[in-house]
């Protein structure tokens, strides 16, 4: 077998180096990664089948996805998001975020996905509008 050359030997050190990088990056919790964050309550709005779920998370967090599973009793919701790199403030944002589901949400109960039930805080309220 051939013997590698000097310049090969380090293209491929260095080939290697990257991936492990790449690897313990994204495993660290690096690129991409979102994280349940923790939901409060959730509201009923005036369609049936959308409900408004509160989550509190911090400053400058994004939130990456959200999705309910529903059954004849039971609507498990589950929120995701992602933390900003750097550091920040420690302060909680409560964001309000819109769940649509597939049937009326009726008299079922509202879970996270930890199957913890979530409190129901009434009829949805925009920010600002008068109380009744």
């Amino acid at each position: 077998m051939r013997d590698l050359t000097r310049r090969a030997r380090w293209l491929a050190a260095a080939v290697l180096f990257l991936l492990a990088f790449v690897v313990v990056f994204v495993v660290a919790g690096g690129l991409g990664t979102s994280r349940s964050v923790a939901i409060q309550d959730f509201q009923r709005s005036s369609d049936p089948r959308q409900i408004i779920v509160t989550v509190v998370v911090g400053l400058s967090y994004d939130i990456t996805e959200h999705s309910a599973r529903e059954d004849a009793t039971t609507v498990t919701v589950v929120v995701r998001g992602r933390a900003p790199s750097g550091t920040w403030p420690a302060i909680g944002i409560f964001i309000p975020v819109p769940i649509t589901l597939q049937h009326d949400l009726g008299d079922r109960t509202v879970l996270d996905e930890t199957g913890r039930m979530i409190p129901d805080a009434g009829a949805y309220r925009p920010p600002g509008a008068p109380r009744q």
